[in-house]
């Protein structure tokens, strides 16, 4: 009995020993860490000018202590730099979603994480392939009682106007019905068609889309035919209606792409930090590749924009500027 007991606790140590957390598995090389990062700098404040300014943050509902490493350096970034408001690119809640409004998730992945002052921002989501293993209802529900979460449907348009009446227009796209992959049901035609009478009348004058898939991207894994999907769906209207941004996540990374055909591509997926962190390349096609975790901090004024790519030290550690 007792030589069976002790080969039982042998088989769940060895079984345990297997499964180790993802925290423990060998963390991708940072490339920002090894090659050197290209001159940057942040453009002054200029008196009598309106800013606004907001984080982008995706790939980060986990709960774990590399997650609250990250929302402490937004913490300390948003009371320095007085953010106005959040956006998400994606996978809020890991692995599997929610199930309800009242989901405990909420409260270790959401509202514990984000608890300090400076963090209770309105907060703009958009919905990942994660978030769609669970219930993509749920967390449009949650915002009906939660101010905060801004998430009245699974894509949707808002415009944020500055006191010298400067609009800039931001469009959540649901990617995950775009790439039709996980339980989504929705009709990928009709978003595609809002989306072009949404850009199309649009007046603003910036044109920011964000969401979950990238177009382009440089991580290692291998994403090649999602991203083509995304590239036929939406570049030409992006290229069209002279959208100036796409935000994405999905992969674990922060870059800073080449314009393609006039489009700024940022991937900013370094919400859980290293330990959801993905490798990524340094190539040709980039201004700035990094992973192990982070967020992008954007300044946005009538004449520029401003993106910094913020590490978990809460430092800026390459910015890159947009002009008009």
């Amino acid at each position: 009995m007792k030589k069976a007991l002790r080969l039982s606790l042998l088989s769940l140590f060895f079984a345990l020993a297997s499964c180790r957390p993802l925290a423990l598995q060998p963390l991708p090389e940072d490339p920002a860490a090894s090659r050197a990062i290209p001159a940057f700098e942040v453009p002054p404040i200029k008196p009598g000018v309106a800013y606004q300014r907001f984080i982008a943050m995706g790939d980060w509902g986990t709960g774990r202590p590399d997650q609250l490493r990250v929302a402490a350096a937004m913490a300390e970034r948003a009371k320095k730099d007085t953010v106005d408001f959040l956006l998400t690119v994606g996978d809020n809640f890991y692995e599997d979603g929610v199930t309800s409004a009242d989901d405990p998730q909420w409260k270790e992945k959401f509202e514990d994480v984000y608890a300090d002052p400076a963090l209770r921002l309105p907060i703009y989501v958009s919905l990942g392939n994660h978030d769609y293993r669970g219930k993509i209802q749920a967390q449009i529900e949650y915002g009906k009682t939660h101010k905060n979460w801004i998430l009245p449907s699974a894509y949707y348009t808002f415009t944020r106007t500055f006191d010298d009446g400067t609009a800039v227009q931001f469009f959540a796209l649901d990617t995950v019905t775009i790439v039709g992959d996980e339980s989504a049901t929705a009709t990928e035609r009709a978003q595609l068609d809002w989306l072009d009478s949404e850009l199309g009348k649009s007046t603003a004058r910036w044109k920011i889309v964000f969401g979950h898939r990238p177009l382009y991207s440089n991580t290692t894994k291998a994403r090649a035919a999602q991203r083509k999907v995304m590239i036929d769906a939406v570049e030409s209207l992006f290229t069209r209606h002279h959208v100036d941004v796409y935000l994405a996540g999905h992969d674990h990374s922060l870059e800073m792409l080449k314009p393609v055909k006039g489009v700024h591509y940022v991937i900013t997926g370094g919400g859980a930090g290293p330990d959801k962190a993905y490798a990524v390349e340094w190539t040709d096609a980039s201004y700035y590749a990094a992973t192990l975790g982070g967020f992008t901090l954007c300044r946005i004024s009538r004449d520029e924009l401003v993106i910094e790519f913020v590490r978990l030290d809460a430092t800026t550690q390459y910015a890159y500027t947009i002009t008009k």
